[in-house]
C-alpha cells in the first residue's frame, strides 16, 4: 500500500508563504483606506493563511472524505454563528431607547 506523503519542499513553500502573507498583514495595517477594507482585508488574508495551516501542516490535504465532510459541517456552524454576530451588531441602536444597546 502506498501512503500519500507531502514533501519537504512544500512544507517550506507553505512556510515561505505564510511568512509573506504575515507580512502583507501588517504592511497592509499601516495603509490608509477607507471604511471597513481594514476588517475585509485583513479577514482574507487570515482566512489564506488558516487555509494553509489546515491544508497542508494538518494534513487535511491528503484526509478521506470524512475529514472533508467535518471541516466542511465546522465551516458551516462557523459561518452561521458569524452571520449571527454580524446581525445583532449591526442591528444595534436602530430601536430608539431599548436598554441594553
Amino acid at each position: 500500500m502506498h501512503d500519500k506523503t507531502i514533501s519537504a519542499q512544500t512544507y517550506v513553500v507553505v512556510c515561505a508563504l505564510l511568512v509573506v502573507l504575515t507580512f502583507l498583514t501588517v504592511g497592509f495595517s499601516f495603509t490608509h483606506v477607507p471604511g471597513l477594507w481594514h476588517v475585509v482585508v485583513g479577514l482574507l488574508i487570515a482566512l489564506c493563511k488558516a487555509s494553509l495551516v489546515v491544508l497542508f501542516f494538518m494534513h487535511a490535504i491528503l484526509s478521506p472524505r470524512l475529514v472533508w465532510t467535518v471541516i466542511a459541517v465546522v465551516c458551516f456552524w462557523v459561518g452561521i454563528l458569524f452571520v449571527l454576530t454580524l446581525t445583532d451588531y449591526l442591528s444595534r441602536g436602530l430601536v430608539p431607547g431599548m436598554p441594553g444597546h
